[in-house]
């Protein structure tokens, strides 16, 4: 068993622990737990609200976390955001994974281990919406997602709109 896969395992079982008391329905897929896996890169632990940030005023993000899970403990290995996404999405180092600017795509058999397949395999309905940035070998990213709305400029401001705004839209 690879070690992606004990850390996917992992993450799962973690992930349906956090499932809190409430009405059960009958059938066996609406008793698994619905969660959302929400990343933010490019900034340092405490750049909202909810992480003791003394100026900064995140309403819904503190929301969100108060209601959740909160990963006080996290760590980032690779200080690149593509790679960084990588490494969360396979459970690798980089240097297992490979995948860094410039670098061949992930392909599909890393593909076929990161945990969006694993929980799409499994049944769930996946999605991604935001930044992406890791490139994956031709039609992969229908393996790990149903939906994918990545953003294909970091930044646009052409109609005048952030792109928060544009991302928030096409979630």
């Amino acid at each position: 068993m690879t070690r992606s896969w004990l850390l996917m395992a992992s993450l799962a079982l973690t992930l349906c622990a956090c499932h809190g008391p409430g009405p059960v329905a009958e059938s066996p897929r609406a008793r698994r737990p619905n969660f959302l896996v929400l990343v933010t890169d490019d900034q340092r632990l405490d750049a909202i609200g909810f992480a003791g940030h003394p100026l900064l005023q995140t309403p819904h993000m503190d929301s969100l976390a108060q209601q959740g899970v909160w990963f006080d403990q996290a760590y980032v290995t690779t200080p690149i955001c593509a790679a960084s996404r990588a490494s969360f999405l396979t459970g690798q180092w980089e240097r297992a994974h490979g995948f860094t600017f410039g670098a061949p795509a992930l392909d599909a058999e890393t593909v076929a281990d990161t945990y969006p397949s694993v929980l799409r395999a499994a049944g769930y309905r996946t999605g991604f919406v935001g930044k992406f940035g890791v490139k994956v070998v031709p039609g992969s990213t229908q393996a790990m997602f149903d939906v994918m709305r990545g953003s294909g400029h970091p930044y646009d401001k052409a109609d005048g709109r952030h792109l928060t705004n544009i991302v928030g839209e096409r979630a």
